[in-house]
């Protein structure tokens, strides 16, 4: 189960942007875009359920090696 914190979240955000580093079949500039406005929007989530669901949510994208939508 993922836990919040802002370590963890540091660490995919971190994680996200050097996976997106290695495409080749899309726009990198867009996807860096995405996922800085997926984080943005998230950053002032108040409930605890919110946060881990939204961090669990973005360790599959991650695992998925980017292969689809979430």
């Amino acid at each position: 189960m993922a836990t919040w914190s802002r370590e963890a979240v540091l660490n995919l955000y971190r994680a996200l942007l050097r996976q997106g580093r290695g495409l080749r079949y899309t726009d990198r500039d867009f996807y860096l875009s995405s996922i800085r406005k997926e984080f943005r929007k998230n950053q002032h989530l108040m409930s605890p359920e919110d946060k881990e669901r939204h961090l669990k949510k973005g360790q599959a994208f991650l695992h998925s090696k980017l292969g689809g939508l979430i």
